[in-house]
């Protein structure tokens, strides 16, 4: 597959379906309280494996019912509009099909191309190279219940070295899917303007990620480390139901995990401190070098920074996620401070959050 790509380096599409806004967010065009994300492929699986392993439960039917409705709620907006709403009818809903299969590749999600579809009877495609397979098949099912109005169940088959999904309409979802409905957090407007490309609205500092479309996979160059655009929900929602059924104990789990995959991150493009004697202009320097690349992963924007030896203090306007921003905060001042850290936080307001960072 040859995606159609803007001089600089995005498929030329893509960025007319998503907008990168001026307070650390990512959003979809047709609604601005929306989040998606950029992340690497793996953290989410790192994360919720290590929940599973520490705390001795199976969780994957919480990710895979937050990730179904998450994935209806991207797709509702967009055909919930006129004139969209009109591809839902007829034979118009093969063109959203194709859209679907492009959406994935151009996010990273996987390589999709779809086999067979009979609207309201079965549906069947090919998956090559998902971030997650079973957190793919929850985001097939939620745009198939978005395009057609009911609830999906899906099976796998193989095909020569391929996989194949199966889906069909079903009765019901599960009890458990109506408790893991979005949620949309109220985001504060102003922030931080991003330099963009011209042509496509791409932002310029995203130049070292490369679309392998015919893959289903975005690489960043710098490190050739695998990258995923996902919704910003699916977190969230799996972290407040873990919450109420196992108390605070997995916040540990969570931020312990995105420390380690920050840390590899900074250490793998050599942002770390190199000098233990490093003066305050450098530390300076450093924190706000590896903080200031939040808003292009629509992850939330560093208002403040204030440090000193052995402490950080950050707020963040818009956070995605306060336990894996926390997670990351921990990295940024291990990376910087040489030093194992101990991090809190705690809510400014509805829409911003203070993490502070101690020495361990």
């Amino acid at each position: 597959m040859q995606a159609f790509k803007c001089r600089c380096g995005a498929p030329l599409w893509f960025p007319h379906t998503i907008r990168w806004n001026d307070n650390g967010t990512i959003s979809q065009i047709l609604r601005k309280g929306s989040r998606v994300v950029i992340v690497e492929s793996d953290i989410f699986n790192e994360v919720f494996s290590r929940i599973e392993e520490k705390m001795g439960v199976s969780i994957g039917h919480l990710v895979f019912e937050a990730q179904r409705n998450a994935a209806r709620e991207v797709i509702d907006v967009i055909l919930g509009r006129p004139p969209f709403t009109i591809l839902r009818k007829g034979a118009l809903r093969y063109l959203v099909v194709r859209y679907f299969c492009n959406l994935a590749w151009a996010t990273g999600q996987a390589y999709v191309k779809a086999l067979d579809y009979k609207p309201g009877v079965f549906g069947e495609a090919l998956v090559r190279n998902p971030y997650n397979r079973d957190l793919m098949a929850a985001i097939i099912l939620g745009a198939f219940e978005s395009l057609e109005g009911r609830p999906f169940r899906h099976t796998w088959k193989r095909l020569g070295e391929d996989d194949v999904i199966h889906i069909e309409p079903s009765e019901a979802k599960p009890d458990i899917s109506e408790r893991m409905r979005v949620e949309l957090p109220p985001l504060k407007a102003n922030g931080h303007p991003l330099e963009k490309c011209r042509i496509c609205g791409f932002p310029s500092e995203l130049r070292y990620l490369e679309w392998h479309a015919g893959e289903g996979k975005i690489i960043d160059g710098r490190r050739g480390v695998r990258m995923t655009f996902l919704d910003g929900y699916t977190p969230e929602v799996v972290f407040r139901e873990l919450e109420k059924e196992l108390g605070e104990d997995i916040f540990p789990l969570i931020v312990q995990a995105q420390k380690e995959t920050t840390l590899r991150h900074l250490l793998d493009l050599g942002l770390t401190a190199r000098e233990a004697s490093m003066g305050e202009e450098e530390r300076s320097a450093l924190y706000r070098k590896v903080l200031d690349p939040l808003p292009l992963w629509g992850q939330g924007y560093a208002r403040e920074i204030r440090h000193e030896p052995g402490f950080l203090e950050v707020v963040v306007d818009n956070p995605y996620s306060n336990p894996l921003l926390a997670g990351h905060m921990a990295a940024v001042f291990v990376a910087v401070e040489g030093k194992e850290a101990e991090v809190r936080w705690e809510k400014v307001d509805e829409a911003s959050t203070r993490f502070t960072v101690r020495g361990a």
